[in-house]
């Protein structure tokens, strides 16, 4: 009744791929499509872009802190 561990391995491999290939073209089409709606400038476009990258990596909260510790001490 149980697959072998290694059948399963094999047909989960192919799913990582696919699930970023989905993801970026998710984001491009977006992307696209807010860009090509929207007259914005480069810079802040790139902005954008940036602060997404970092928000789905899950930097955002670390850098915040990081913000956080910096500005408390420094207060006279």
């Amino acid at each position: 009744m149980n697959r072998p561990p290694h059948l399963l391995a094999r047909r989960r491999a192919w799913m990582l791929p696919t699930l970023v290939i989905v993801l970026l073209g998710g984001h491009g089409v977006i992307l696209y499509y807010v860009s090509s709606h929207v007259v914005l400038s480069a810079a802040v476009l790139s902005g954008a872009i940036i602060l997404l990258v970092i928000k789905h990596v899950g930097l955002l909260g670390p850098l915040y802190a990081l913000f956080r510790r910096r500005r408390s001490g420094h207060r006279p």
